[in-house]
C-alpha cells in the first residue's frame, strides 16, 4: 500500500493542485518530511513540531484500523477545540473514514436527529459530550458501540468502569506503521458537514476529498500564505473556516498554528499578541464586537498583517492596522468568489474563481445585466469539486440544482470588471454570531410546548450586521409578556444557545401570502414594540 513517501509538493503546487492530487497522504507526508523540526501547533501548553505531530497521528491510525474503523466508516467526530481534536481529525482522514464534524453545542432533538442520519457505530467525543449523549433517546445512544473519548488530561476511570463502549484515546496509540494508511482517491468523500436548512432540518453536505482540498488552496491564495505565516484560531473547528480554511492550509505550507478554545472579544487582541500571529480568523460580525471595546495598546502592537472572512471596514483597519480578507464560500460548493491577496476591490467579494462558472440570474432563471441584483447561481468545471450530495436527502440534493446551476439562494451583482458585490441572503435563513440557523428546529422544538399552537421564527436585524432570532407564538396578544419567558426556560435545554432566539411576541394570527402560506417577509419587517419581550432585559 502505498505511503507517498516520497512525494514532494513546492508552493506554487499547493496554491493550484491538480484534482488527482487532492488527497490528504500525500499532503502529510509532505509537511511532516519537509517541516520536522519546525513547530506545528500549540495551545500554550503543549507544543508539536511537525515531527512529533506526525508520529502521533500515524500511531493513532493504527490503533483506529485496530478498532475496526476501515476507509469509508463514517465516524462523527463530536468536540471543542483542542490539540487532540486536529489529531484525531487527521488520523481519521489517513485512515480513510468519513468524518462527520458535528457541533460539540447540540443538545435534544436537534442533536439526536444528527446522530441518527449519521447513523454510526463510532463516535470521537469529549467528556463533555459523552453526558449530552447519555441524556438523549437510549436506542440511539444504544447504537454506539465504540465511543473514543479524546480528551487526554480528563479523569475518567469511573467512567470506563461504568462503561463498556468507551475508549480513551491515550489508550488507542500503537507503533507507528504506514500500512495502515489507506489509499485515496479524489472521489472518495471523506467529510460531511452540517448546513442549516429554513423549511426542514439540518443538511449534512457529503464532502468528495476533491471538493475538500479546493477550500485550502483557496485560502493559500487569498492570503498569500508562506510557511513563515502563524495562525491565531478561535474559531470552532467544527467549521469550514476553522479546519479546512485555517489549520489545514497552514499544515499544508508548513506554517504555525495557535489553537485557541474559543473567541473573546476582551482577550482578542492580548492572545494574538501572545501567539505573535500573522493572520486571525473572523466571522463577519466579529470586526464590530472588537470595534465595540475600549481601546488598549495590545490594538496595533502586534504582528498580525491579515484577518479572514470578513467585509473590509475601513474604521477597523486604521485602529487594528490589519488587512482585511474576505471571500464568499458555502458549505456545498466551497469558495467560488475570491481576490488574490493584495489585488482587492473595496467592498468587492472578489472575482469568479477559476474553478467555476458563475452567474447572477433572475425569478425566472434568466442572467441579469452587469450592475443588476439577482441570485448568484454556479456549476463546477472540474467533477468532485461540489458535494456529492445530502446525506439521506434525496429530494434536497435534487432541489439544489436548477437549469444545470447550482443555487446559492445568496444575491449578488456584478460590476463590468468581474467583481462579485454581496446584496443580500435567502431572507428565510438567519445568520447569528457567524453561525448559519434553521427556523424550522427552533420551531419545531417551540411547537412542541404544550402552550403553543404554532409559531414562527425569523430574522430581526442586529447592531453587528447580522440577525438576532424573533419568535412569533400564535395567541392572544393581550396575555402578560412576563408569561412569554416560559419559552425561553423551554427552550434553552433543548437548543443550542446560538438558536436560542432573543426576541418573543403573541400574535393573534399570521398575515398570509397570496398563496394561503405564513408570510414571513411581512414577519421580518415588523418594528419591535410594547409587545415584543426581550429576554436579554432580565
Amino acid at each position: 500500500m502505498t505511503n507517498h513517501l516520497g512525494t514532494s509538493f513546492e508552493m506554487a503546487e499547493l496554491r493550484n493542485l491538480p484534482l488527482e492530487q487532492r488527497i490528504f497522504s500525500p499532503l502529510f507526508f509532505n509537511s511532516i518530511q519537509k517541516n520536522a523540526t519546525q513547530l506545528f501547533i500549540t495551545d500554550g501548553n503543549e507544543h508539536y513540531t511537525y515531527a512529533q505531530f506526525g508520529k502521533k497521528v500515524l500511531r493513532l491510525v493504527h490503533g483506529l484500523a485496530n478498532l475496526g474503523i476501515d476507509k469509508g466508516t463514517l465516524v462523527p467526530l463530536i468536540a471543542g477545540n483542542s490539540i487532540e481534536y486536529v489529531i484525531t481529525w487527521f488520523a481519521l482522514h489517513l485512515r480513510g473514514a468519513q468524518i462527520a464534524f458535528v457541533n460539540p453545542g447540540l443538545k435534544g432533538r436537534v442533536f439526536e436527529q444528527v446522530l441518527t442520519n449519521c447513523k454510526s457505530k463510532y463516535a470521537c467525543i469529549s467528556n463533555e459530550v459523552l453526558n449530552q449523549l447519555q441524556e438523549i433517546d437510549p436506542s440511539i445512544y444504544n447504537y454506539f458501540e465504540h465511543l473514543i473519548l479524546i480528551d487526554s488530561d480528563a479523569d475518567l476511570s469511573h467512567k470506563m468502569q461504568e462503561n463498556s463502549k468507551l475508549r480513551k484515546i491515550d489508550d488507542l496509540y500503537q507503533d507507528e506503521d504506514h500500512q495502515y494508511v489507506s489509499q485515496s482517491h479524489f472521489s472518495d468523500v471523506q467529510s460531511i458537514f452540517f448546513t442549516s436548512g429554513s423549511t426542514g432540518p439540518s443538511k449534512a453536505v457529503m464532502m468528495p476529498n476533491g471538493h475538500f482540498f479546493a477550500n485550502p488552496c483557496s485560502f493559500i491564495k487569498i492570503t498569500d500564505l508562506t510557511r513563515n505565516d502563524i495562525l491565531y484560531n478561535s474559531l470552532p473547528l467544527f467549521h469550514g473556516i476553522g479546519s479546512r480554511q485555517g489549520v489545514l492550509p497552514f499544515f499544508m505550507v508548513g506554517g504555525q498554528v495557535y489553537l485557541d478554545k474559543k473567541f473573546s472579544a476582551s482577550q482578542f487582541w492580548h492572545s494574538v499578541v501572545k501567539s505573535k500571529a500573522t493572520i486571525a480568523l473572523l466571522t463577519p460580525s466579529m470586526p464590530a464586537i472588537l470595534k465595540s471595546k475600549i481601546e488598549t495598546p495590545y490594538d496595533s502592537n502586534h504582528q498580525l498583517r491579515a484577518v479572514y472572512n470578513v467585509l473590509y471596514d475601513e474604521d477597523f483597519e486604521k485602529r487594528f492596522k490589519v488587512h482585511m480578507l474576505s471571500s464568499f464560500a458555502i458549505t456545498e460548493i466551497g469558495v467560488v468568489i475570491y481576490t488574490p491577496y493584495g489585488q482587492r476591490k473595496l467592498g468587492s467579494m472578489g472575482k469568479c474563481h477559476e474553478d467555476w462558472e458563475l452567474a447572477i440570474v433572475d425569478d425566472d432563471g434568466n442572467i441579469v445585466q452587469p450592475g443588476q441584483e439577482g441570485q448568484l447561481v454556479c456549476r463546477p468545471k472540474s467533477p468532485f469539486i461540489m458535494m456529492t450530495e445530502y446525506l439521506n436527502m434525496p429530494e434536497a440534493t435534487v432541489s439544489a440544482v436548477r437549469h444545470l446551476w447550482y443555487q446559492t439562494s445568496d444575491f449578488m451583482r456584478q460590476d463590468e470588471e468581474g467583481y462579485f458585490y454581496f446584496a443580500g441572503r435567502d431572507k428565510d435563513r438567519i445568520r447569528r454570531r457567524g453561525e448559519n440557523i434553521s427556523p424550522f428546529e427552533i420551531e419545531t422544538e417551540m411547537r412542541a410546548h404544550p402552550d403553543v399552537a404554532d409559531c414562527v421564527a425569523v430574522g430581526y436585524p442586529a447592531a453587528d450586521g447580522e440577525d438576532e432570532i424573533r419568535v412569533y407564538v400564535l395567541g392572544a396578544p393581550t396575555k402578560e409578556l412576563s408569561d412569554i419567558k416560559i419559552f425561553k426556560e423551554w427552550l434553552s435545554p433543548r437548543l443550542p444557545a446560538s438558536m436560542i432566539p432573543r426576541y418573543y411576541e403573541y400574535i393573534e394570527q399570521f398575515p398570509l401570502t397570496n398563496t394561503e402560506k405564513i408570510d414571513r417577509k411581512t414577519l421580518r419587517t415588523l418594528e419591535l414594540s410594547e409587545k415584543s419581550w426581550d429576554s436579554q432585559n432580565i
